[in-house]
């Protein structure tokens, strides 16, 4: 049975007590979202938000259920019972849930007893670059953001994207495998090499933005060679085709994990850099510091066959016909 909210009968129509996060408005700080509780009318910013305000009156009053007050959003989430509500537009839309946890389910679950695969329609990716009130972006992925050391989501959300449509599409009808890391760019090439001759050196940088549609196709295509991408926190693709050479002793993947993201692993242990690791199984996996913090599992059919890796606990969230999974903690 689905765990329910105790706590909805609390909330009421109440009115924001301010047009952005209350404690940011005094201080002059920024925010990425803003939340408001349904109990006083008090607006915060989100857990993405460097100070987490919204979080931090629930902390000191207790109110349980704040709303989302993002453009085209309406979702409550119940701090107490850690349960997610979505509005009613999304219920509308959606197949009958009695709640979701840590992001609204809009479609459907892959337990369904719908069996014909083919019928099920691959949902299209979100678009990156949306942004909220502030003008800061607002991806599919800020879980992972959250979870990692090192996060310019501005560059990184995209780098993820990037990924996912490599697992999704592949190239000439073949799944193929490729690696990015992201951050510390001259850490991760003080201990790799070129593989062949660099594709991407001698371009200029405004050519090598990671959000360049161009680009974007391009990396797909080299992504059929063996090497790594490197990624600078700026979102330039610095290199391509690159042998990482770190390899951490200590470093322990689950069973069925090949060289590739081994060679993620380490390197996200040895410098400060993300590793975001695509298996020819279409599987994404990010890794930090060493260890597996988040996977991507591009086509919800693949869910019915798949075992996830990470360790427990972890949560769940759904984008159309992709599932994110990060771990806790």
């Amino acid at each position: 049975m689905a765990k329910k909210c105790a706590h909805i009968d609390q909330t009421g129509a109440v009115t924001p007590r301010t047009d952005g996060c209350e404690e940011c408005l005094l201080t002059g700080d920024e925010w990425v979202h803003l939340r408001l509780c349904l109990s006083c009318g008090h607006v915060g910013c989100c857990d993405d938000s460097d100070s987490k305000h919204a979080t931090e009156h629930f902390h000191s009053t207790g109110h349980p259920i704040i709303e989302s007050l993002e453009p085209g959003e309406g979702w409550h989430w119940c701090y107490v019972d850690e349960i997610l509500i979505p509005s009613e537009v999304d219920v509308a839309d959606a197949p009958t849930q009695e709640s979701w946890t840590v992001m609204p389910d809009l479609f459907q679950s892959p337990s369904s007893s719908t069996t014909d695969r083919t019928l099920v329609a691959r949902q299209p990716l979100p678009l990156v670059g949306d942004t909220s009130v502030n003008g800061r972006s607002s991806g599919m992925f800020k879980s992972i953001c959250m979870r990692v050391r090192r996060c310019n989501k501005k560059n990184l959300e995209p780098t993820i994207e990037l990924a996912v449509e490599i697992a999704r599409e592949g190239r000439e009808g073949r799944r193929i495998g490729t690696l990015f890391t992201f951050g510390d760019a001259d850490g991760v090439l003080a201990r790799s090499r070129p593989l062949i001759l660099d594709p991407l050196a001698g371009h200029r940088e405004q050519s090598r933005e990671i959000r360049d549609p161009n680009l974007r196709g391009t990396i797909k295509e080299l992504a059929q060679l063996d090497g790594a991408f490197v990624i600078s926190d700026q979102g330039i693709v610095v290199s391509a085709c690159r042998y990482l050479d770190a390899m951490a002793s200590e470093i322990v993947l689950p069973y069925g994990m090949a060289s590739r993201h081994l060679a993620g692993a380490s390197i996200s242990q040895v410098t400060d850099a993300v590793a975001i690791v695509v298996s020819e199984s279409s599987m994404v996996r990010v890794f930090d510091d060493g260890k597996l913090v988040a996977e991507i599992i591009p086509e919800l059919w693949l869910m019915d066959r798949y075992n996830v890796q990470l360790s427990t606990p972890y949560q769940e969230e759904r984008v159309g016909d992709l599932a994110v999974l990060t771990a806790k903690g």
